[in-house]
């Protein structure tokens, strides 16, 4: 697993997670839920299908995860031999939309204001 270094900061919006489902979650399953979007988001919005490796990756002990994770399974999906969350896709592909909007928008004011075009 790589880390995207085109898009490092993870979109979360507050307003979206505490009008979502998953905020009333109990502590633990909530906990585990978010470290694995923030986690996922590092790796362009996927974890390895791996619960071991995913335990590791979030600094979760197997009890801890055998707790949380029957409360958070429904959120993921296997995809292509991935976990996804598919909300979290949408807004990371928004947001690797956006990133590449604006690099190109800088481009281009570059451009005009060193070479007059």
């Amino acid at each position: 697993m790589t880390i995207d270094p085109t898009i490092n900061r993870e979109c979360f919006w507050t307003d979206r997670w505490r009008g979502s489902r998953a905020f009333f979650l109990p502590l633990e399953a909530r906990g585990l839920y978010r470290e694995m979007l923030t986690a996922a988001w590092r790796f362009g919005a996927e974890l390895p299908n791996d619960h071991a490796q995913i335990r590791r990756l979030v600094v979760v002990t197997e009890e801890e995860w055998n707790r949380a994770w029957p409360r958070i399974a429904h959120y993921w999906h296997v995809v292509n031999d991935k976990l996804v969350n598919f909300q979290q896709q949408r807004i990371y592909q928004e947001a690797q939309a956006r990133h590449a909007r604006a690099s190109q928008h800088g481009k281009a004011a570059a451009r005009r204001r060193w070479l007059g075009r």
